[in-house]
């Protein structure tokens, strides 16, 4: 309580101040000073609607995500079957799987590097520390360094 007098005097004590110094009157501070009052209730009211708008759009959006992930499924596994597409879905790699599984499974790679001899056209799909690799199309191995 003591604190909050002396607070409450050092307030006071700028107040007064303050009107000496810049010479307007008590009624002019006053009514700067209740519009000010104002003003900051305005501003606390919007602020308390932007942070519930942002709340409303934050749950917006985790719902959006979860609509095109399963959309996503969805799609997969009417690309490829159900047993399949859920493989992919779940990020599953194995052998025998095509270019286009992978791709649909982890997304682009960071880089391809692809030679064609007479006996196949060799693939290699980097993705960060480990390289998948494909023969005519089809993973044959892969490799994490």
């Amino acid at each position: 309580m003591y604190k909050y007098i002396l607070f409450l005097l050092g307030i006071f004590s700028l107040n007064i101040s303050a009107q000496s110094e810049t010479g307007i009157s008590k009624e002019r501070y006053n009514f700067l000073y209740d519009s000010l009052t104002v003003e900051k209730d305005r501003l606390l009211d919007e602020k308390e609607t932007l942070v519930s708008d942002i709340d409303s759009l934050k749950s917006l959006l985790v719902e959006l995500e979860e609509r095109c992930k399963s959309a996503r499924s969805d799609q997969i596994i009417k690309r490829y079957g159900r047993d399949v597409g859920k493989r992919i879905v779940n990020g599953q790699v194995w052998k025998g799987m095509t270019e286009k599984m992978l791709e649909d499974s982890w997304g682009k790679p960071d880089k391809i590097t692809k030679n064609k001899k007479k006996w196949g056209t060799f693939t290699q799909w980097y993705y960060g520390s480990i390289t998948y690799f494909f023969r005519d199309g089809k993973m044959i191995d892969w490799e994490e360094k």
